[in-house]
């Protein structure tokens, strides 16, 4: 007669809200460190591959490669928004489970977040993302931005036009000093290397 293999493992307890919390706010902090490397590579990348095509040599890098680069830095910091709009989600859980104040709702990075998620509704023209209509649930992130468009290109000092890259990182730095009793050696290992990074100005 065949039996259930799991009958010898004790059954773990049921985690609390707050556990379950805390658990998620420690996923997407660890999630907003490797994205926010990631996204500071590509961009370091594509820096330097702009500068060596405009010098039209043998090695320079062709359009090719610009455009590469292009996918992969919109990707990257896309993700990096979105990873951090769910740390910021999950905080703000946290500090309701534990009786705590949230920290106030950072504007701009939900309106990127809103718009990167309804990209595929707005009017697509010029390269650069308007509003549908100027009225209603659509496109409303949009129409929130100083232009009343999101322009799809990267680079400058601006995510998305709205965020400041280093802010980003910086936040879930400190995000991830605030529960670093609570983190694994490999997160807590990361972690040290990007502060040393930035104190580096890498």
């Amino acid at each position: 007669m065949d039996t259930n293999p799991f009958e010898a493992f004790e059954e773990e307890p049921e985690a609390g809200a707050a556990e379950v919390a805390q658990h998620m706010v420690q996923v997407w902090a660890e999630a907003v460190i490797r994205q926010a490397e990631r996204a500071r590579a590509i961009r370091k990348k594509a820096a330097i591959d702009d500068r060596n095509y405009d010098r039209g040599e043998d090695w320079s890098p062709d359009e090719q490669q610009l455009e590469t680069n292009f996918r992969v830095q919109w990707a990257e910091e896309h993700m990096l928004v979105w990873s951090a709009y769910q740390l910021e989600q999950w905080r703000g859980r946290l500090a309701k489970e534990r009786g705590e104040t949230a920290a106030q709702e950072n504007r701009d990075l939900k309106l990127v977040r809103d718009a990167l998620e309804h990209l595929s509704e707005a009017r697509l023209e010029d390269f650069a993302a308007m509003p549908p209509a100027e009225k209603g649930f659509q496109g409303r992130a949009l129409r929130e931005f100083p232009n009343k468009m999101l322009t799809m290109t990267l680079g400058g000092r601006t995510l998305f036009e709205l965020l400041d890259p280093h802010r980003v990182h910086e936040e879930a730095l400190k995000v991830v000093k605030s529960i670093e009793d609570e983190l694994d050696d490999r997160a807590r290992d990361a972690y040290t290397q990007l502060v040393m990074d930035e104190l580096r100005g890498k």
